[in-house]
């Protein structure tokens, strides 16, 4: 059985991304349907995974999973688009789903929108494989560029005029799912009391640890600090101490 992450489509806007699980392996980046509201609607794959590998994840976090409604799929976006939409997000204030509603033009939302199960091929399809094949590092960065500098005139120094400059913006902790990694960082930043916005104990503080360490070893580590009946403050400084002698071994 198949984990899968994506991002439904539903009146004409990206909605949070959800869990679904299938039989089907389905590529990311590619248009799949699911229940929405009582309703079968189109949504992009973001990742997939074997949901035996993400049985503690699910029960530790308690996440809902629906299923996929169809074995109908659309090819349209490239693995590499999925991957800079997901990496721009980590490095700006826009969660995946706002990148996707700002560089997706509103015809070709309203053609993901009406696709159904029973009429996902043709011209319409064809319309927005086209678009999106269009979609590059330097069409993201365009976008948002656009977007930034109208919402923010006055803050011209965060406009983005580089790939550079956009994967160099402050990290901003969001809510949507991205991945895995995000939920950890989340749930372990949260236990700890953690709050800070940048540096030390940051969002992107903590991602930057945790994107060099299995989870599996991450919620090892986690599990047996939590178990160690010392203070909430022993028990971090245990977790960093743990997560640094995984890294002195590994050099």
């Amino acid at each position: 059985m198949k984990l899968i992450i994506a991002i439904p489509v539903y009146r004409n806007r990206f909605f949070k991304s959800e869990f679904f699980f299938s039989s089907l392996n389905f590529s990311p980046g590619s248009i799949i349907f699911v229940s929405l509201n009582k309703k079968i609607k189109p949504a992009i794959v973001m990742e997939i995974c074997e949901s035996e590998e993400k049985k503690f994840f699910i029960r530790k976090n308690k996440i809902k999973i629906n299923k996929v409604k169809d074995s109908a799929e659309i090819p349209v976006f490239k693995k590499e688009t999925i991957e800079t939409i997901k990496l721009a997000s980590e490095k700006t204030a826009y969660s995946v789903e706002e990148i996707f509603q700002k560089i997706i033009s509103k015809e070709i939302v309203e053609k993901i929108n009406k696709l159904t199960p029973q009429k996902f091929q043709g011209k319409e399809a064809e319309s927005i494989k086209k678009f999106a094949d269009k979609i590059t590092i330097e069409f993201i960065k365009n976008k948002l560029r656009k977007k930034q500098t109208g919402e923010k005139k006055e803050e011209n120094k965060f406009a983005i005029k580089t790939i550079g400059s956009l994967l160099s913006q402050k990290k901003i902790t969001k809510t949507s799912l991205h991945s895995e990694k995000h939920y950890l960082v989340n749930e372990i930043r949260n236990y700890f009391g953690e709050s800070a916005k940048k540096g030390k104990g940051s969002f992107g503080f903590y991602l930057g640890f945790f994107s060099r360490v299995p989870n599996p070893t991450i919620y090892q580590y986690w599990s047996e600090v939590k178990g160690s009946r010392k203070s909430i403050k022993d028990q971090q400084k245990l977790f960093w101490w743990k997560l640094g002698q995984y890294s002195k071994e590994k050099k």
